[in-house]
Protein backbone atom coordinates (compact mmCIF):
# COMPACT_ATOMS: atom_id res chain seq x y z
CA UNK A 1 0.00 0.00 0.00
CA UNK A 2 2.59 2.58 0.78
CA UNK A 3 4.41 1.96 -2.60
CA UNK A 4 1.19 2.60 -4.08
CA UNK A 5 0.47 5.67 -2.24
CA UNK A 6 4.22 6.85 -2.93
CA UNK A 7 3.93 6.29 -6.62
CA UNK A 8 0.53 7.91 -6.35
CA UNK A 9 1.90 11.11 -4.63
CA UNK A 10 4.75 11.54 -7.33
CA UNK A 11 1.88 11.50 -9.98
CA UNK A 12 0.22 14.11 -8.81
CA UNK A 13 4.13 16.42 -8.43
CA UNK A 14 4.58 15.61 -11.78
CA UNK A 15 0.93 17.01 -12.74
CA UNK A 16 1.38 19.71 -10.38
CA UNK A 17 4.98 20.92 -11.97
CA UNK A 18 3.18 20.07 -15.71
CA UNK A 19 0.31 22.67 -14.64
CA UNK A 20 2.64 25.05 -13.06
CA UNK A 21 4.83 25.15 -16.20
CA UNK A 22 2.09 25.57 -18.65
CA UNK A 23 1.51 28.95 -17.21
CA UNK A 24 5.49 30.24 -18.37
CA UNK A 25 5.35 32.64 -20.93
CA UNK A 26 8.75 33.18 -22.80
CA UNK A 27 8.98 37.19 -22.27
CA UNK A 28 10.28 38.44 -25.65
CA UNK A 29 13.66 40.09 -25.79
CA UNK A 30 12.30 43.78 -26.40
CA UNK A 31 11.80 46.69 -24.19
CA UNK A 32 8.14 45.92 -22.59
CA UNK A 33 8.18 44.05 -18.77
CA UNK A 34 7.59 41.45 -17.03
CA UNK A 35 3.99 39.63 -16.37
CA UNK A 36 2.41 41.78 -13.44
CA UNK A 37 2.80 40.56 -9.90
CA UNK A 38 0.43 39.94 -7.55
CA UNK A 39 2.20 40.21 -4.54
CA UNK A 40 2.98 43.95 -3.09
CA UNK A 41 6.43 43.92 -0.30
CA UNK A 42 5.36 44.28 3.20
CA UNK A 43 8.09 45.18 5.67
CA UNK A 44 10.49 42.07 6.57
CA UNK A 45 9.42 40.10 3.87
CA UNK A 46 12.76 37.91 2.67
CA UNK A 47 11.04 35.91 -0.01
CA UNK A 48 8.96 36.02 -3.35
CA UNK A 49 8.41 33.03 -5.66
CA UNK A 50 6.72 31.55 -8.28
CA UNK A 51 6.90 28.59 -10.78
CA UNK A 52 9.75 30.86 -13.30
CA UNK A 53 11.73 32.81 -10.67
CA UNK A 54 13.02 32.81 -6.78
CA UNK A 55 14.15 35.51 -5.07
CA UNK A 56 15.81 35.30 -1.56
CA UNK A 57 17.05 38.48 0.17
CA UNK A 58 19.16 39.03 3.37
CA UNK A 59 20.75 41.77 5.17
CA UNK A 60 22.61 43.21 8.02
CA UNK A 61 25.80 44.09 9.96
CA UNK A 62 29.37 43.27 8.56
CA UNK A 63 31.55 43.31 11.86
CA UNK A 64 35.03 42.08 9.63
CA UNK A 65 34.30 45.10 7.22
CA UNK A 66 32.28 47.06 9.21
CA UNK A 67 29.45 47.91 7.23
CA UNK A 68 26.18 46.53 6.07
CA UNK A 69 25.49 44.32 3.75
CA UNK A 70 22.69 43.54 1.34
CA UNK A 71 22.61 39.90 -0.53
CA UNK A 72 19.81 39.19 -2.73
CA UNK A 73 19.85 35.42 -4.42
CA UNK A 74 17.63 35.45 -7.88
CA UNK A 75 16.84 32.52 -10.03
CA UNK A 76 15.22 32.36 -13.02
CA UNK A 77 13.65 30.08 -15.25
CA UNK A 78 14.53 31.58 -18.54
CA UNK A 79 17.51 33.78 -19.51
CA UNK A 80 14.71 36.36 -21.12
CA UNK A 81 13.69 37.05 -17.58
CA UNK A 82 17.02 39.12 -16.91
CA UNK A 83 16.14 42.48 -18.60
CA UNK A 84 17.02 45.79 -18.95
CA UNK A 85 14.86 49.32 -18.81
CA UNK A 86 15.79 52.66 -19.75
CA UNK A 87 14.64 56.36 -17.39
CA UNK A 88 12.85 57.46 -20.24
CA UNK A 89 11.68 53.95 -21.15
CA UNK A 90 10.95 51.93 -24.28
CA UNK A 91 13.81 52.24 -27.10
CA UNK A 92 14.27 55.75 -27.29
CA UNK A 93 15.45 56.31 -23.75
CA UNK A 94 18.93 54.81 -24.22
CA UNK A 95 19.25 57.12 -27.32
CA UNK A 96 18.69 59.94 -24.78
CA UNK A 97 21.78 61.04 -21.69
CA UNK A 98 18.66 61.76 -19.19
CA UNK A 99 18.75 60.54 -15.60
CA UNK A 100 15.16 61.03 -14.63
CA UNK A 101 13.87 58.02 -12.81
CA UNK A 102 14.75 55.95 -9.31
CA UNK A 103 15.61 52.38 -9.73
CA UNK A 104 11.86 51.64 -7.70
CA UNK A 105 10.52 53.98 -9.86
CA UNK A 106 11.58 51.98 -13.26
CA UNK A 107 11.24 48.84 -11.62
CA UNK A 108 7.39 49.75 -10.67
CA UNK A 109 6.99 50.93 -14.40
CA UNK A 110 8.26 46.99 -15.91
CA UNK A 111 6.92 44.80 -13.29
CA UNK A 112 10.38 43.87 -11.69
CA UNK A 113 10.73 41.38 -9.19
CA UNK A 114 13.80 42.64 -8.08
CA UNK A 115 15.53 45.19 -9.82
CA UNK A 116 19.30 47.42 -9.26
CA UNK A 117 20.46 50.43 -10.95
CA UNK A 118 22.81 49.78 -14.30
CA UNK A 119 25.94 51.29 -15.97
CA UNK A 120 24.73 54.76 -15.84
CA UNK A 121 24.94 55.18 -20.00
CA UNK A 122 23.45 58.36 -19.92
CA UNK A 123 27.02 59.79 -18.37
CA UNK A 124 28.51 61.36 -22.16
CA UNK A 125 31.92 60.53 -20.83
CA UNK A 126 33.20 56.78 -21.01
CA UNK A 127 30.24 55.39 -22.05
CA UNK A 128 30.91 54.33 -25.66
CA UNK A 129 29.18 51.07 -25.73
CA UNK A 130 25.55 50.89 -25.03
CA UNK A 131 23.66 47.36 -25.88
CA UNK A 132 20.51 46.61 -24.73
CA UNK A 133 17.59 44.01 -24.91
CA UNK A 134 19.46 42.99 -28.23
CA UNK A 135 19.77 46.60 -29.53
CA UNK A 136 22.62 48.05 -30.17
CA UNK A 137 22.57 52.08 -29.31
CA UNK A 138 26.11 52.85 -29.16
CA UNK A 139 29.08 51.30 -30.57
CA UNK A 140 32.89 52.20 -29.42
CA UNK A 141 36.19 50.45 -31.17
CA UNK A 142 38.29 50.81 -27.80
CA UNK A 143 37.51 51.25 -24.09
CA UNK A 144 39.87 51.23 -21.15
CA UNK A 145 36.60 49.93 -18.74
CA UNK A 146 36.09 45.81 -18.31
CA UNK A 147 32.91 45.07 -20.48
CA UNK A 148 30.27 42.95 -18.80
CA UNK A 149 28.28 41.05 -21.71
CA UNK A 150 25.18 38.89 -21.15
CA UNK A 151 24.54 36.56 -23.67
CA UNK A 152 21.28 34.61 -25.06
CA UNK A 153 21.52 31.93 -22.52
CA UNK A 154 21.86 34.28 -19.69
CA UNK A 155 25.47 33.75 -19.81
CA UNK A 156 27.99 36.23 -18.34
CA UNK A 157 31.26 37.00 -20.15
CA UNK A 158 33.83 39.29 -19.72
CA UNK A 159 36.50 41.29 -21.39
CA UNK A 160 39.13 42.72 -19.66
CA UNK A 161 40.61 45.99 -19.71
CA UNK A 162 44.35 46.09 -20.63
CA UNK A 163 46.49 43.63 -18.79
CA UNK A 164 44.86 42.73 -15.45
CA UNK A 165 45.59 39.79 -13.91
CA UNK A 166 43.15 37.01 -12.46
CA UNK A 167 44.82 35.88 -8.91
CA UNK A 168 43.51 35.10 -5.57
CA UNK A 169 45.11 38.74 -4.07
CA UNK A 170 44.66 42.34 -5.07
CA UNK A 171 47.52 43.18 -6.96
CA UNK A 172 49.06 46.76 -8.09
CA UNK A 173 49.15 45.70 -12.16
CA UNK A 174 48.09 48.39 -14.21
CA UNK A 175 46.06 48.61 -17.32
CA UNK A 176 48.34 49.19 -20.67
CA UNK A 177 45.87 48.56 -23.10
CA UNK A 178 42.47 48.95 -24.18
CA UNK A 179 39.70 46.43 -25.22
CA UNK A 180 39.37 46.46 -28.50
CA UNK A 181 36.01 45.22 -29.62
CA UNK A 182 35.51 43.91 -33.86
CA UNK A 183 31.88 42.52 -32.90
CA UNK A 184 30.28 44.19 -30.76
CA UNK A 185 27.17 42.12 -30.60
CA UNK A 186 28.26 38.22 -30.23
CA UNK A 187 30.29 36.54 -28.21
CA UNK A 188 31.71 32.87 -28.38
CA UNK A 189 29.04 32.33 -31.00
CA UNK A 190 26.23 33.78 -28.77
CA UNK A 191 24.08 36.53 -29.01
CA UNK A 192 24.63 39.37 -26.93
CA UNK A 193 21.33 40.61 -24.98
CA UNK A 194 22.98 43.37 -22.90
CA UNK A 195 26.61 45.04 -22.46
CA UNK A 196 27.61 47.08 -20.28
CA UNK A 197 30.70 49.14 -19.80
CA UNK A 198 31.28 50.09 -16.02
CA UNK A 199 33.28 47.81 -13.96
CA UNK A 200 35.65 46.98 -12.72
CA UNK A 201 34.63 42.91 -13.19
CA UNK A 202 36.10 41.93 -9.47
CA UNK A 203 35.98 38.38 -9.62
CA UNK A 204 36.37 35.99 -12.68
CA UNK A 205 36.64 32.28 -13.28
CA UNK A 206 35.91 32.24 -9.32
CA UNK A 207 38.89 33.91 -8.46
CA UNK A 208 39.26 37.52 -7.73
CA UNK A 209 40.46 39.72 -10.07
CA UNK A 210 43.21 43.64 -9.75
CA UNK A 211 40.94 46.48 -9.06
CA UNK A 212 43.43 49.10 -9.73
CA UNK A 213 41.82 53.21 -9.52
CA UNK A 214 42.66 53.26 -13.27
CA UNK A 215 40.70 50.60 -14.42
CA UNK A 216 37.48 52.32 -12.59
CA UNK A 217 35.32 54.41 -14.58
CA UNK A 218 35.80 57.94 -15.20
CA UNK A 219 34.94 60.54 -13.02
CA UNK A 220 34.89 57.98 -9.88
CA UNK A 221 38.65 56.19 -10.53
CA UNK A 222 39.88 58.30 -8.11
CA UNK A 223 37.20 57.24 -5.06
CA UNK A 224 38.38 53.74 -5.49
CA UNK A 225 40.31 53.46 -2.39
CA UNK A 226 38.00 55.57 -0.57
CA UNK A 227 34.66 53.93 1.63
CA UNK A 228 31.92 54.46 -0.25
CA UNK A 229 28.68 52.19 -0.84
CA UNK A 230 29.32 49.63 -3.74
CA UNK A 231 27.23 47.62 -5.53
CA UNK A 232 27.84 44.55 -7.95
CA UNK A 233 25.46 41.86 -10.13
CA UNK A 234 26.77 38.28 -9.81
CA UNK A 235 26.65 35.18 -11.85
CA UNK A 236 26.59 31.99 -9.89
CA UNK A 237 25.35 29.75 -12.35
CA UNK A 238 23.18 29.41 -14.91
CA UNK A 239 20.34 31.18 -14.71
CA UNK A 240 21.38 31.61 -10.97
CA UNK A 241 22.88 35.35 -9.87
CA UNK A 242 23.32 37.58 -7.02
CA UNK A 243 23.00 41.36 -6.64
CA UNK A 244 25.52 42.47 -3.41
CA UNK A 245 25.41 45.92 -1.85
CA UNK A 246 27.34 47.73 1.29
CA UNK A 247 26.15 50.60 2.74
CA UNK A 248 26.45 52.84 5.86
CA UNK A 249 30.61 53.14 6.12
CA UNK A 250 30.85 51.38 2.84
CA UNK A 251 34.19 49.90 1.50
CA UNK A 252 36.98 50.26 -0.88
CA UNK A 253 36.52 48.73 -4.18
CA UNK A 254 39.13 46.14 -3.15
CA UNK A 255 37.74 45.36 0.34
CA UNK A 256 34.51 45.20 -1.42
CA UNK A 257 35.60 42.42 -3.89
CA UNK A 258 37.21 40.69 -1.35
CA UNK A 259 33.45 40.38 0.81
CA UNK A 260 32.05 39.35 -2.09
CA UNK A 261 34.63 36.85 -2.49
CA UNK A 262 34.15 35.25 0.62
CA UNK A 263 30.90 34.06 -0.30
CA UNK A 264 32.60 30.89 -1.77
CA UNK A 265 29.98 30.16 -4.33
CA UNK A 266 30.58 33.61 -7.36
CA UNK A 267 32.07 32.61 -10.67
CA UNK A 268 31.48 36.14 -12.14
CA UNK A 269 31.24 39.59 -11.00
CA UNK A 270 30.67 43.25 -12.27
CA UNK A 271 30.45 46.18 -10.26
CA UNK A 272 28.07 48.95 -11.13
CA UNK A 273 27.38 52.56 -10.45
CA UNK A 274 27.73 53.17 -6.14
CA UNK A 275 27.56 55.61 -4.22
CA UNK A 276 23.84 56.78 -4.38
CA UNK A 277 22.98 55.37 -7.21
CA UNK A 278 23.42 52.04 -5.73
CA UNK A 279 20.04 51.14 -5.49
CA UNK A 280 18.26 47.57 -4.98
CA UNK A 281 14.42 47.13 -5.45
CA UNK A 282 12.51 44.37 -4.03
CA UNK A 283 8.93 44.40 -5.28
CA UNK A 284 9.25 48.20 -5.85
CA UNK A 285 10.60 49.32 -2.68
CA UNK A 286 14.49 50.21 -1.95
CA UNK A 287 15.86 47.42 0.65
CA UNK A 288 19.38 49.10 0.83
CA UNK A 289 20.71 51.84 2.70
CA UNK A 290 17.04 52.62 3.78
CA UNK A 291 17.73 55.25 5.90
CA UNK A 292 18.96 57.70 3.02
CA UNK A 293 16.31 60.60 2.80
CA UNK A 294 16.68 61.11 -0.81
CA UNK A 295 16.43 58.57 -3.59
CA UNK A 296 18.76 59.56 -6.73
CA UNK A 297 17.58 59.04 -10.23
CA UNK A 298 19.27 57.59 -12.57
CA UNK A 299 19.41 56.38 -16.01
CA UNK A 300 19.19 52.37 -16.04
CA UNK A 301 18.12 49.36 -14.41
CA UNK A 302 19.04 46.06 -14.37
CA UNK A 303 15.73 43.57 -13.53
CA UNK A 304 14.52 40.68 -12.70
CA UNK A 305 10.86 39.27 -13.63
CA UNK A 306 8.34 37.00 -13.26
CA UNK A 307 7.11 34.80 -16.66
CA UNK A 308 4.22 33.39 -14.75
CA UNK A 309 0.95 33.65 -15.90
CA UNK A 310 -1.66 31.82 -13.51
CA UNK A 311 -5.23 31.07 -15.35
Amino acid sequence: MRKWTAILALLIAALCCAGACADLIELPVDFTGGVKLGVQFEEGMTEYEDPSIRVVREWGPNKEYGCHVYKVDITIASAAQLRTESCSGGPDGFNSRARSATVPQMAKRVNAVVAMDGDSCAISDGHDYVLRQGVLFRETKETWHDLLLIDEDGDFHIIMAGNRDVKEGLGNTFPSVPVSLEDQTMVNGKKVINGFEFGPCIILNGELVDAHPRSIVHPHKSQSWNPAQRICLCQIGPLQYRIMAVAKFGLSVQDFARLVYSCGDVQTAYMFDGGEASQIAFLNKKINNTGAQNIRQVSDIIYFASAWQPD
